[in-house]
């Protein structure tokens, strides 16, 4: 049943007081891709928020802005892992955390090892895209040439009619467009789609938005359409 979670009880988020100081010399709108060839960032729980790595919802993070510990650092909780690989969404970083998810997440440039872990391992309830922020057309997420992410997206909705995704995106970002199209396709109805106004590093402020990772179908800020 959509915005039930059984057994899983939902934390109060409370984010990190530097969060709002993403910008440094970054812009806030400036949008996040992430290199296949890069080596991985040198990070550890121990350096940055990560939460329990057994928590049954998995955010992959973005590019390591706020002064390199990464903007979405404080939604981590007990319930939702954040592994330590920002900016390097490639090799093995779909297959960290639990091998049970309830919900998968991608923010920016996590997008492509949710995208991998949706294609690789295929495994989840509901998968959450939060801010893009990059237009990646068609590209080699999972190895087996280009493919476009809206199209794993689906194939992964089809293989299991339980399964519903949730796009979270600003206004002043970009990349959201394809996935936003799934609402007319075949798995629009599981498909629903929200709209934000915070610049993209601020998007892991926007109220609430760490319940949006956990249960999904049931967060709503007001500004939210399922397909048909």
């Amino acid at each position: 049943m959509r915005g039930v979670v059984s057994g899983v009880r939902r934390p109060s988020i409370v984010l990190a007081v530097g969060l709002l100081g993403c910008a440094g010399a970054t812009s806030l709108d400036e949008p996040q891709d992430a290199d296949p060839e890069a080596g991985v960032v040198p990070a550890t729980c121990a350096t940055v928020r990560c939460g329990d790595p057994d928590a049954p919802n998995i955010l992959f993070p973005g590019n390591p802005a706020c002064h390199g510990a990464g903007c979405e650092r404080g939604l981590a909780s007990e319930v939702l892992y954040i592994p330590p690989r920002n900016g390097q969404p490639w090799q093995d970083t779909y297959e960290l955390g639990t091998m049970s998810p309830y919900t998968l997440s991608g923010y920016s440039s996590g997008r492509i090892a949710l995208l991998r872990r949706l294609a690789l391992i295929g495994d989840g309830v509901h998968a959450v895209l939060l801010d893009p922020s990059w237009p990646d057309g068609l590209r080699d997420f999972a190895g087996r040439g280009p493919e476009r992410g809206e199209d794993i997206v689906k194939s992964w909705l089809l293989a299991d009619d339980e399964r519903t995704f949730l796009l979270i995106y600003s206004t002043r970002s970009t990349g959201w467009s394809e996935y936003a199209g799934l609402r007319e396709s075949e798995v629009g109805a599981r498909v629903k789609v929200c709209v934000v106004d915070q610049p993209h590093l601020l998007v892991p402020t926007v109220p609430d938005v760490g319940d949006a990772l956990i249960d999904p179908d049931a967060w709503d800020n007001g500004a939210c359409d399922w397909g048909m």
